[in-house]
């Protein structure tokens, strides 16, 4: 988990002090990234390019410093992820290239002197690439095939400013600061919660020539190029997609463990993280596992679960005690708190789920300091079926699943409102799915889900584990897996992806029975009874609203009126019916104010500390020694 920054300003040589300027901003988007990269920071500036890097090292930790620049220093690469085929790909360039580091990032640099941008078709991993170009005066950027590393930019008349968090490009004075609200008329956003702010999607690139001043990005990668409609088609019989899936998950697992530091992962229990630790534990004995206790987790059955398959394991297990009545008092969570959060995750919202994911990193790194890598389950349930039959909201079968997302409307997730240019191949690809036989209806969720993940899932586990200076790796989310289950005719699906099914058959081999055949049930949310979280939501509310009305009653109260929010507070504070969803309402409306008050003063030049290591946090040992009575 890196990051980097930079912007190209044709505007600036007409100014004799703007090398100052330009440092003086470069190291104000630096700052905002040093959660993200605490162990170096780099800045570049040239005639046209100003650009820091800051790094956080897991490969080669001693030489692995970027950006790197290939022989005569007229091309540099800079990569916030990993590379994970790096070693295979050396032995396939053509021509003779003298590599300075052990980096999986300089592979990069010399695919493309080779290769171009058809480089990237070759790439196995996460990333997110700025590479320059100074001889032909090109800046290259470009995002992995599902868009698990964040990239930003923006475009104005003379300049363009880019960086792998929306904080570091607000801490440019010239970049565009308006909220768009319209962001969040939808359940999942669109775009970046400021105008004029782009996202690039997952499977492009954009490369900006200085000559011509323009942007376009380009698609490199979709999974519509994947899909096959006819079982006369299908590469394999429904068993042998089993063992094909079977054997490149346990190839990514491998890939993924790559590091020259400690590796732990998120070990919730469920199916998806189970069989990760099942594999990874065969070659990682010290393989750290955090589990979240807390009510919601011990009755779903998913802690009691991740305790008894460590101890199958054998592997360091640590059931981290998240006590709704006392972890406010423990982190001392205050309004500060609050506004780091937002902060934080680049957003004007807030949920209780990044919460726990944030505290989970941290007490990782209070427990175990020198940890950089954490393996997630996420990813296995948009594209094996993973929503097709939950445990709290069970569907009969197959084609009762289908019919529910034939009734489901896709579109209005960008009905009616602006959307980047880039991204319309992906919504022409939706509606000719839907408009296509019902079977075909899971394609088109596929389509859908990456969207999703760009703009969620993976956004939230970005930031909370970049926040504490953690890599967060998807072993589910390797391309080639995605690839295989797309190409899976519809014919086949019910047999494959009904319950997940070629995942739990994939994993037998792995998991005792119990394990491999568990519903799937959400994290924290996946409780019938979820009290305890409620309970901890409105906690939170009343530690921080009274504090947050004097501070920012006096500033514009935009989009709300103070008056509202008093009485949506005085509503929470009652014992009714409404109490909840006005809870999570009002916690979304202070998110929204403390964001928009971020975007439009220069508390960019600055940083927010709080919430570092040590962790408060402990570990429950009241479970583990109830559970080993059992």
């Amino acid at each position: 988990m890196c990051g980097f920054a930079g912007f190209i300003d044709l505007n600036h040589q007409a100014d004799p002090r703007s090398r100052h300027y330009r440092r003086t901003w470069l190291q104000a988007m630096g700052r905002q990234l040093a959660r993200r990269g605490p162990d170096d920071e780099q800045l570049w500036l040239d005639e046209y390019l100003a650009f820091v890097f800051r790094r956080l090292a897991i490969i080669d930790v001693a030489g692995g410093q970027q950006p790197i620049w290939n022989e005569d220093r007229t091309v540099f690469v800079a990569v916030n992820g990993e590379i994970y085929n790096h070693l295979e790909l050396r032995t396939e360039l053509r021509d003779f290239h003298t590599f300075r580091t052990r980096s999986d990032t300089e592979i990069v640099l010399h695919l493309y002197e080779e290769r171009g941008t058809a480089a990237l078709s070759l790439l196995n991993g996460m990333f997110a690439i700025a590479l320059w170009d100074s001889n032909r005066r090109q800046l290259f950027l470009a995002r992995d095939r599902l868009g698990i590393k964040p990239l930003y930019y923006s475009q104005t008349d003379t300049q363009l400013i880019f960086g792998s968090e929306l904080k570091a490009l607000l801490a440019h004075p010239q970049c565009p600061k308006q909220p768009n609200w319209d962001d969040l008329k939808n359940p999942i956003p669109r775009s970046s919660y400021v105008k004029d702010i782009d996202m690039l999607p997952g499977g492009h690139y954009l490369l900006y020539d200085l000559a011509t001043r323009t942007v376009n990005p380009s698609c490199y990668w979709s999974l519509e190029q994947h899909f096959v409609t006819d079982s006369q088609n299908a590469s394999f019989a429904p068993e042998d997609y089993v063992v094909q899936y079977g054997e490149l998950f346990v190839d990514s697992v491998r890939k993924r463990l790559m590091s020259d530091v400690p590796v732990g992962m998120f070990l919730s229990g469920g199916l998806d993280s189970s069989v990760i630790a099942a594999v990874a534990a065969q070659s990682h004995a010290d393989l750290h596992c955090f589990t979240v206790i807390e009510p919601c987790t011990l009755l779903t059955g998913d802690a009691t679960a991740a305790h008894q398959l460590a101890t199958q394991l054998q592997v360091p297990f640590h059931p981290v005690k998240f006590e709704p009545t006392q972890i406010l008092n423990q982190l001392n969570f205050s309004l500060p708190q609050f506004e780091y959060f937002i902060w934080m995750l680049d957003a004007p919202r807030f949920d209780l789920e990044w919460f726990f994911k944030h505290e989970l990193h941290r007490y990782a790194r209070t427990i175990v300091p020198d940890l950089k890598v954490m393996l997630l389950g996420q990813g296995a349930d948009e594209f094996a079926g993973g929503y097709s039959n939950p445990a709290r909201t069970p569907t009969a079968d197959w084609p009762t699943y289908l019919a529910t997302l034939h009734t489901k409307t896709l579109q209005p997730f960008f009905a009616d409102r602006p959307v980047p240019q880039s991204w319309a191949p992906w919504l022409a690809a939706i509606a000719a799915s839907q408009s296509t036989a019902a079977t075909s209806m899971f394609q088109a969720e596929m389509l859908h889900r990456i969207m999703e993940l760009q703009f969620h899932n993976l956004w939230h586990e970005d930031r909370t584990a970049s926040s504490q200076g953690v890599e967060s790796r998807v072993p589910f989310l390797d391309h080639r897996l995605v690839e295989l289950l797309a190409a899976i005719p519809p014919q086949y699906q019910s047999a494959l992806l009904w319950d997940k099914t070629i995942i739990r058959h994939m994993a037998q081999p792995w998991l005792p029975k119990e394990f491999a055949q568990r519903s799937k049930v959400g994290f924290v949310y996946g409780a019938r009874d979820r009290s305890s979280i409620h309970q901890l939501a409105h906690q939170l509310l009343v530690n921080i609203f009274p504090d947050f009305f004097d501070k920012y009653h006096n500033t514009t109260f935009e989009p709300f009126s103070s008056d509202r929010l008093l009485k949506l507070f005085k509503q929470a504070k009652l014992d009714s019916q409404s109490r909840i969803d006005v809870t999570y309402k009002l916690l979304n409306c202070i998110a929204m104010i403390i964001f928009h008050n971020l975007c439009k003063t220069q508390f960019w030049n600055s940083t927010i500390g709080f919430l570092d290591c040590p962790s408060p946090l402990t570990t429950d040992s009241k479970f583990c020694v109830a559970f080993n009575q059992l």
